[in-house]
């Protein structure tokens, strides 16, 4: 998983072929700590959708933008261009689901 960097996000989120997933969280959350345990194993399931992460701390604009309510959140751009927000993480299962339909959908 890579992490964006705060200076060069919007041109990440622009030129990223889609679908990518986008993890937003914060280093000092526990539940982003198991979050990202989670989307790593997922990750390693479906490796064709792209995954990246962003310390939501360092990058306000970001916050704004997406309008993002909390963290862990992952965010997974579409291949129309569309995001979707997905703030449960309940488990690898239901994550590798996620990261499959949207690797499937047309």
């Amino acid at each position: 998983m890579r992490e964006w960097e705060p200076t060069e996000w919007k041109r990440e989120w622009t030129f990223t072929p889609a679908p990518f997933a986008l993890f937003v969280h914060t280093p000092l959350c526990g539940t982003c700590l198991a979050a990202r345990r989670m989307l790593a194993v997922a990750a390693e399931i479906v490796p064709e959708v792209e995954l990246m992460s962003a310390n939501i701390n360092v990058m306000p604009d970001l916050a704004q933008k997406f309008q993002i309510e909390s963290v862990p959140c992952l965010m997974i751009k579409r291949k129309n261009g569309s995001w979707t927000k997905q703030y449960r993480f309940p488990s690898v299962t239901e994550l590798v689901e996620i990261l499959r339909s949207e690797r499937d959908r047309q």
